[in-house]
């Protein structure tokens, strides 16, 4: 039972990502290694780490989350039915931003070829890798 809290507030959490990134305009990302599409593979949540599989096996996520960056520095995000957009910044030591028209910053980086993308306010990182 307590799992499934944790799974509970987890999709309670990408829901709210997914609201984050609602429209903006664009920066430029030419020739960068976050250009492309990505899709949540894990989540790293209160010392945890889930997979998509662990993730779908509760029956409350039949999508994992995707995330688009094009080079003219706009992105889209599909989660549960809802999108978003917004763009995306490269910023200093290999981090990115992703901001809207709201007042949230998401922060991303690029490591060992998969897109962490870092929820501080909820401890949590969500994890992609880029779809083929």
């Amino acid at each position: 039972m307590k799992h499934l809290k944790k799974i509970s507030v987890l999709a309670a959490v990408l829901v709210m990502v997914s609201m984050i990134l609602a429209s903006c305009g664009g920066g430029g990302l030419k020739d960068d290694p976050a250009v492309g599409t990505w899709e949540m593979t894990e989540v790293e949540y209160a010392g945890q780490t889930l997979s998509a599989d662990d993730l779908k096996s509760t029956g409350q996520m039949d999508e994992m989350p995707k995330l688009t960056i094009k080079e003219d520095g706009t992105c889209t995000f599909a989660f549960m039915g809802e999108d978003g957009e917004g763009t995306v910044s490269a910023g200093e030591g290999g981090k990115y931003d992703i901001q809207d028209d709201s007042d949230q910053t998401l922060t991303f980086e690029i490591k060992d070829g998969k897109l962490r993308l870092d929820y501080s306010e909820m401890s949590m990182v969500m994890i992609f890798e880029q779809s083929k």
